[in-house]
Order: C-alpha cells, then sequence, then structure tokens
C-alpha cells in the first residue's frame, strides 16, 4: 500500500473551550485511558453511545456479547487493575456482571462518568485546526486536540459464506443470550473460539443435540491446572525454562495429563504450536465431547434450507444455528480517506500510533493470552506520556513521531502466531508490555528515543 503524507496540521496558540482530550468509548479501555489522564492533570471528555460505562461488558447495551452464563476467560488476578484489585468476594473467574460492576466502581472512583457524555453517538470525525471535531447524532459537535479511539475490537459481526442458504433459525453469537430457547432442539454452533466453546457447552443444558463445527484442530486450556488458575500456573511455570521450546514443551505435557489433548477425543490434531493461537480457555468443552453431549463436526461444505453437509460428507438436519465466526472492527464515523481502519490497524506503531496524524490515538485495538489491566494500565501511561510530550513538543516525542512515520515495527511477538485474520492483531504479551514501558520511560523522562543500538534490538528484521 503507497504511504500516504498530509501537511502538518498547526496547533493553535488559543484552544477557545476545546478539550485536551476526546476519548470514544467508556468500555476498560475508555476507562483506563481517563484515569490516567485524571491522575496527569489533562482535561478529557468520553464520548459514549450507550447510558452507562462498561462497553462489551453491560448486558443488554447496543455493544453487548454477553449471555446469562458468560464469566470471564482470564482469572481475576491477570483480569483486575492492579491499582484497583477486584473485591476478595468475588470468585475466580467472575460472572459478566460482576466484571461490569467493576467496571462501573472503578471508573466512580476517578469520578469518570462526570466526565462522560452518555446517549452520544459519534457520526463523523475531520480533522480543524489541529485538532479534530466530532459531530454527534443530534448534529451537536464538539473540538478536541487529540481524539483516542476506544471503540473495541467486536464491533461488526461475522458470519459464515454459507449463513444466507439457511432457513433455519439462525442467530449471531452476539444475539446469543441463553440457553432456554433451544430446549428440545438441534443445535449446531459454528466456531471454534472461546465464544463458540462456550455457547455450545451451555447449549447442551436444554438443547436436544449439539453440533460444534471448527475448521481445525485447536489446543484447549483448562481454567485450573494443579488446584490454581490456569494463567497464573501458566506465569510461574515459565520462569522455570531455560528457552520458550521446553517450556511450552512442558505445557503441553502438562495438560495432556490432566485430559486437555484434543486428539484424545476425537479431534483432529492441532495444525500449528500451542503458543501460536489465542487460547481457548474451556474446562467443559472436552468433557461434554467425552460424553456424547457434544458432536464435533469439521467445517460446512454446503448448506440447503434446514441441512447441512460438513466437509466429512456427514449431514445433519438443524433447528438452530449459532454463528460464533467473530467480530471485525467499525468505525463509519471515521473517513477511510483519513485512516483505512479496516486495513491499517496492524500498521499502528506500537499497535496504538498512526503514521498520518499526531493527534489521534488508538488503544484495545489488539489481542494478547491476558486480561485486560495490565495492558490498558500500560497503553493508557503510554497515551498519556505521548500526549504530555506532544503538548511540549518534545525531543523524545519527536523521535516516537519519526519511528511511526517511518513505518518502524518493533518486535511485538506477532511472528509468534498463526497468519490467520484472527490474529493479524495478536501480539506476545511480555514483548508488547516491555516494549510500551520502554517507550514510555523515554517519553516520561524527556529522554531522547532509543539509540541505534536500542533501535537494533527492539526493530524486527
Amino acid at each position: 500500500m503507497p504511504k500516504r503524507t498530509y501537511a502538518p496540521q498547526p496547533k493553535l496558540d488559543i484552544e477557545m473551550t476545546r478539550k485536551s482530550v476526546g476519548i470514544i468509548g467508556a468500555g476498560a479501555s475508555g476507562i483506563g485511558v481517563a484515569r490516567s489522564l485524571r491522575k496527569a492533570g489533562i482535561d478529557f471528555e468520553i464520548i459514549e453511545a450507550t447510558g452507562q460505562i462498561g462497553g462489551n461488558w453491560q448486558s443488554g447495551g447496543p455493544a453487548s456479547k454477553m449471555y446469562d452464563s458468560a464469566h470471564l476467560i482470564s482469572s481475576k488476578q491477570n483480569t483486575q487493575f492492579i491499582d484497583h484489585p477486584m473485591p476478595a468476594a468475588y470468585p475466580v473467574y467472575p460472572r459478566h456482571d460482576l466484571f461490569h460492576s467493576y467496571l462501573k466502581d472503578l471508573a466512580s472512583a476517578s469520578d469518570i462518568p462526570r466526565h462522560t457524555r452518555f446517549n452520544t453517538t459519534v457520526t463523523a470525525m475531520t480533522p480543524d485546526n489541529g485538532g479534530w471535531r466530532l459531530v454527534f447524532q443530534d448534529g451537536s459537535d464538539a473540538g478536541y486536540d487529540v481524539v483516542v479511539l476506544c471503540n473495541g475490537l467486536l464491533r461488526k459481526p461475522l458470519s459464515h459464506a454459507l449463513a444466507a442458504q439457511a432457513t433455519c433459525e439462525t442467530m449471531h453469537a452476539v444475539n446469543y443470550k441463553s440457553a432456554d430457547g433451544l430446549k428440545g432442539k438441534r443445535v449446531l454452533v459454528v466456531g471454534g473460539g472461546n465464544s463458540g466453546c462456550d455457547i455450545a457447552v451451555d447449549a447442551t443444558r436444554t438443547a436436544r443435540s449439539v453440533f460444534h463445527s471448527t475448521r481445525r484442530g485447536y489446543h484447549y486450556m483448562p481454567k485450573f491446572i494443579d488446584g490454581r488458575p490456569t494463567q497464573d500456573w501458566l506465569m510461574d511455570e515459565s520462569q522455570k525454562f531455560p528457552d520458550s521450546d521446553s517450556y511450552w514443551d512442558h505445557v503441553r505435557q502438562t495438560f495432556k495429563l490432566a485430559g486437555f489433548r484434543g486428539e484424545d477425543y476425537g479431534l483432529p490434531a492441532p495444525d500449528h504450536p500451542i503458543q501460536a493461537c489465542h487460547p481457548i480457555m474451556n474446562s467443559q468443552i472436552l468433557y461434554h465431547i467425552g460424553h456424547g453431549d457434544i458432536i464435533p463436526k469439521p467445517d460446512l461444505h454446503d448448506l440447503h434450507g434446514d441441512t447441512v453437509t460438513f466437509r466429512d460428507g456427514t449431514t445433519e438436519t438443524i433447528d438452530v444455528i449459532v454463528w460464533a465466526c467473530g467480530y471485525t472492527i467499525d468505525m463509519p464515523f471515521l473517513d477511510r480517506s483519513l485512516f483505512d481502519w479496516s486495513t491499517e490497524i496492524p500498521s499502528l506503531f506500537l499497535r496504538m500510533i498512526p503514521a498520518t496524524f499526531d493527534n489521534l490515538l488508538f488503544v484495545g485495538y489488539l489481542n494478547s493470552p491476558s486480561g485486560i489491566g495490565n495492558l490498558v494500565n500500560t497503553m493508557a501511561r503510554f497515551v498519556t506520556s505521548y500526549i504530555a510530550g506532544r503538548k511540549r513538543d518534545t525531543e523524545a516525542w519527536r523521535t516516537v513521531r519519526r519511528m511511526a512515520e517511518s513505518h518502524t515495527q518493533l518486535d511485538l511477538g506477532q511472528g509468534r502466531f498463526m497468519s490467520t485474520a484472527r490474529h493479524e492483531v495478536e501480539v506476545d504479551l511480555w514483548k508488547f508490555l516491555r516494549s510500551v514501558n520502554f517507550v514510555t520511560s523515554k517519553l516520561q523522562g524527556g529522554m531522547p528515543g532509543p539509540s541505534p543500538a536500542e533501535d537494533a534490538r527492539l526493530v524486527t528484521v
């Protein structure tokens, strides 16, 4: 893709009533950025399309992906914001409504709701005198020096290529709320990610039959191992091995002994190493397959009416199909001629900074095998340091800009993961945290950016 260049926009000496920062989205990422800006004394305003804090986690909200039985797949310890722990009474894997309550409490503790425009949808954003002008659904507008986009990866549901050929009842996972409507029905869940596995397990409570279609073999991780949350165990075990290969061999063997090897249940062997795919954390999917409650199937080959033919030649008559085929980014308010969010997100410097605008940042447009708290805190500190450096026009900030504008790519562990659309935005947790913290320390110190030697250490060839 040819590099686009834009004339630099002059910074105003007099900013009138324009706020410093506009944050689009009051989910976990938007809350984290707002908390960090508030601590730094930088004024901000969140623009939130719904009537409350919480984004994806508010049950019944227009962006919600929640169903009655949904729980965190990352442990409490690995999901909470370290400077605002979850209540001690919370279980290791809280239910979705508990986590939503936690996010509301997290926001209230920093007085964030008072700085939020609720029930306000952004319909357009345009460059405006060195900042941005946001237009809202009621026709009003507002100006900001910097805009931070936090409306999330999971915006537009994706479906299967054969979906239009179905005459049976169908729904995307975004519309799935409980197994109550599946009673006595033959249900097909399509999709091997965490949502697909969770919904297939949930459906066994009421459905007559549950079929689960996946495109390939996967590695499955239990939510507990050796009496501990699996993520906690994984982090501690990693310290005991001299290299990544021996560590992951140990992890794979341990999971097999614990009964979490898909091939032992008749599933196809994965076509990728365990560390190359976003983890599937589910302690029940293989249990139900082993008991015949879930019947595994390969990808769909054909679909006519209520009859599904799979790639192994088998055929099933289905009453309800749940498409758990994932989501894609959607930012209809940002003209793609300014930034093509449908293709350019993976090229963002540190997965946050575009090459073409110094006053636009993206937070939360990545995946990592971890909880949200540490990630958001790290990204929020970087955003705050970046905005402060921009305001002072420091040499460190100018160095970061040069790296972004030259399309420098740091080693965020991209090469570890499968080459699929699902993994385009995946990062290695520790490499990402180390790289972001390193650049943040330069910005906070007002020091020059990475030296050539440091560039050589960090930059992916």
